[in-house]
């Protein structure tokens, strides 16, 4: 058995790719990423999530593909996982562990021999687990504070973590005692070949929000008065796509209030279902701008207390990057440095719209942000991205690799 501390210089790196819960998006990044001249890479994953990989990795012959069987639980997946991780592989990323009961008891007994990293989406879940009490909600207070234990029981294990949202690296470094490596690779590239650019023609601002309609998520309801000025004042000026499915009641709440403005012949497109890739990709190219009205406190599965943008990334900024648009968040919002020239700020709803206002009355200023957003995208090319996986995951895991 091979010791993924002296590692054979003369073969390539065998580099692991765990998914089994829902983040393809990451699972086909981190599979671009990882495949580089010195590497071998296999992707450990569900039927279900390897459909919808295969709309994106169109190259799924260059990598091993290991499968979970319909009759096989996540635990007897996750045992066969770690019987090949011993046999050949020197590092494991492990993209999806929800704190939750259910997905960490997966992982008590998981103890391949390779190194392995754990993304961790949510810091303060992971570094500081507590005892919740809601006495109302005995059930899920039981599975909140058994989850808690379970991660300090499961964390120590880790070689070391991934952090989709650099902040997130920062927070950690200030506020924890953790020694070991954190590395930043993120969720989206951007591919200059996928780029669709807005046809101008019909002058018409497309402003699309992208996520689930869920309550804990987004400010939606700030966005129902707003865009129902909006549209009394530009509805030939103004598209507004929200590209998500409606979550349990405050969904279907806002579904109905955005379907009311569009049967009174405002410019609304709202799905009240899962939205297909095909659409969500088509329309998020042809948009101008990513609208992310993210609210800042929310809470991991756990019930752990999270601030998007400093414990916690948003997808919707790696929407942006996936699509080199400019993005308008809330003014207290952590944005990434490498954006922040094609990022607009509000305070309030006023705010807001007269930001919404200003583009659609200053097509100069949406040309330059982006612009701005085209310049910002590509710093994060497969290639730039690449460069950071070999100069710090390979070389950590493989000090004497030459690049």
């Amino acid at each position: 058995m091979k010791n993924s501390n002296n590692l054979n210089l003369e073969r390539s790196v065998e580099i692991g790719i765990l998914e089994i819960r829902r983040h393809v998006s990451i699972l086909y990044t981190f599979s671009k990423i990882c495949k580089t001249k010195n590497t071998n890479v296999t992707i450990f994953t569900t039927k279900e999530l390897f459909s919808q990989l295969k709309l994106y990795l169109k190259d799924t012959k260059n990598y091993d593909i290991i499968l979970k069987e319909d009759n096989e639980s996540f635990y007897s997946f996750l045992k066969r996982v770690e019987s090949i991780c011993n046999e050949k592989i020197d590092l494991l990323f492990i993209n999806t562990i929800h704190e939750t009961v259910s997905d960490l008891l997966c992982y008590i007994n998981f103890r391949p021999k390779s190194k392995m990293i754990v993304i961790v989406h949510h810091a303060n879940a992971w570094f500081k687990p507590r005892l919740v009490f809601k006495m109302n909600h005995i059930i899920r207070t039981m599975d909140s504070n058994l989850s808690s234990a379970l991660i300090n029981i499961i964390f120590p294990r880790f070689d070391a973590i991934n952090v989709i949202y650099a902040p997130v690296k920062d927070y950690i470094i200030k506020n924890t005692n953790y020694t070991k490596e954190i590395f930043t690779l993120p969720t989206s590239i951007f591919d200059e070949n996928r780029r669709i650019a807005t046809n101008q023609m019909d002058k018409k601002l497309r402003v699309v929000i992208p996520g689930l309609i869920q309550e804990h998520r987004k400010d939606y309801k700030m966005m129902i008065p707003v865009f129902e000025k909006l549209f009394k004042r530009f509805n030939e000026y103004l598209i507004l796509s929200i590209l998500g499915m409606p979550v349990g009641q405050y969904g279907k709440f806002i579904y109905t209030k955005f379907t009311h403005m569009n049967e009174n012949r405002y410019n609304v497109v709202i799905f009240d279902r899962f939205v297909p890739d095909e659409t969500f990709d088509e329309i998020l190219a042809q948009s101008d701008i990513v609208l992310a009205p993210i609210r800042i406190n929310s809470k991991a599965d756990n019930e752990i207390e999270e601030q998007y943008g400093i414990t916690v990334g948003s997808g919707n900024v790696f929407d942006a990057i996936q699509y080199a648009k400019p993005i308008i968040v809330p003014a207290e919002f952590n944005m990434l440095e490498d954006l922040k020239s094609s990022t607009l700020k509000y305070s309030n709803s006023t705010e807001l719209e007269n930001i919404i206002t200003e583009l659609i009355s200053n097509p100069e200023k949406l040309k330059h942000l982006k612009q701005e957003a085209l310049v910002n995208s590509r710093k994060f090319s497969l290639e730039k991205l690449q460069k950071y996986f070999e100069e710090n995951v390979l070389h950590w895991i493989k000090p004497g690799l030459r690049i």
